[in-house]
């Protein structure tokens, strides 16, 4: 379903609190997983202003009950980091 072509492509996972944050160092966008407490998948993109790492939250979010939609924002994620490494 996804593939990752560059061997050199890093994809950091951190688990802080319940809440699941994805980044690439470079890369100047994220997301975020977790759950609200009645148990629905909320999905929020992070934002690196200065492109350093450092990310926070934009509250651009998207609340859903399905799992499969956590499934395809993380592999849309992905898809734009391979989109975007490519034209470099």
């Amino acid at each position: 379903m996804v593939q990752k072509e560059d061997p050199d492509l890093k994809i950091v996972i951190d688990y802080v609190s319940g809440e699941v944050f994805i980044s690439c160092p470079g890369f100047s966008y994220g997301i975020s997983v977790t759950t609200d407490p009645f148990g629905v998948w909320v999905i929020n993109e992070l934002i690196s202003q200065e492109n350093d790492g450092v990310f926070t939250q934009s509250g651009n979010l998207h609340k859903t009950e399905q799992t499969i939609t956590v499934l395809r924002a993380v592999a849309s994620w992905i898809h734009d980091l391979e989109d975007s490494t490519r034209k470099c």
